[in-house]
């Protein structure tokens, strides 16, 4: 299946160009710039508002890098290269489902085209139709990618203070991407309990729901923790208070954050789900993900 990037938010459509972390071992797709929904005379200003760098998503694809996420494999390589010996190149990244997403970025500018859940014949044919179309030419970029079935995608936020929400669908995170929905399981920290709660908003056998909301608390675990200095604001019930170097009170919270993120399993008969994050933003770049009370 084929695709053009597009604009998105959390619930709708916003616009975002990014280019891929040329690295083999980390993953990526792209990600989805949400915020409160916004009427027809305030999306252009926000849309400017959530336009981000290309470097901005090369670092989120880093902190999955280097806190060892689990993440989709991949390569890049120039077009060129991939044209004269592709099964070379395919040697070099091995997919387990024999499916890949292939992304193609054009050098001079940096507009990508990219499709999901192809195998390889399907890449090779993908390719060849955009460069017959004149949508990409020889110097632009491929990046190449394992890819897993999306059972179901997530959206995790995190926010300064440890509070967490979190939106599920069913099939395949683009769902979240477009706005298209509609939102199958959610979660987010009480505001009085302080623990995370699970609302449905569409009926779930219980083995499944027990089993889904096991692999969001396994998403939000997975996610590297950081200490954060104790006060009134934070969210210390239930949480250990231990000591930084400098003696102050802390509690241990996951890094604030936004993160992407899909459920699969290697096995399409055994709900064991596998979380894959495919992309994250942490620190300044995440601020703009906030939680809206």
């Amino acid at each position: 299946m084929a695709k053009t990037e597009t604009n998105h938010n959390f619930n709708k459509d916003l616009e975002a160009k990014d280019q891929e972390h040329k690295n083999p071992d980390t993953s990526g797709s792209s990600i989805t710039h949400w915020s409160v929904e916004a009427d027809e005379a305030q999306a252009s200003d926000l849309s400017k508002k959530l336009a981000e760098k290309a470097i901005i998503k090369v670092q989120g694809l880093r902190f999955l890098e280097e806190h060892n996420l689990p993440r989709y494999k991949k390569i890049s390589v120039d077009l060129q290269e991939f044209l004269a010996n592709p099964a070379s190149v395919f040697t070099k990244i091995p997919s387990k489902t024999n499916l890949y997403y292939s992304s193609i970025i054009d050098s001079k500018t940096g507009e990508r085209i990219f499709g999901l859940e192809q195998n390889k014949q399907e890449v090779k044919k993908f390719i060849a139709e955009k460069l017959a179309n004149q949508e990409i030419s020889l110097d632009s970029q491929l990046t190449l990618s394992e890819y897993w079935h999306n059972y179901y995608g997530g959206n995790l936020l995190v926010d300064e203070l440890g509070k967490v929400f979190v939106e599920l669908v069913e099939g395949k995170h683009a769902k979240l991407v477009k706005g298209e929905g509609p939102i199958l399981l959610s979660a987010e920290t009480n505001k009085y309990t302080k623990v995370l709660q699970f609302s449905e908003n569409q009926e779930i056998e219980d083995e499944a729901n027990t089993k889904l909301r096991q692999a969001i608390v396994k998403a939000l675990n997975l996610i590297p923790k950081q200490l954060v200095p104790l006060n009134e604001d934070s969210l210390a019930r239930f949480q250990e208070i231990v000591y930084n170097e400098a003696g102050e009170a802390c509690i241990s919270l996951p890094y604030s954050g936004y993160y992407e993120f899909i459920l699969t399993k290697e096995q399409a008969d055994v709900e064991d789900w596998k979380v894959i994050f495919i992309d994250a933003r942490t620190g300044e770049a995440a601020k703009k993900y906030q939680l809206v009370e």
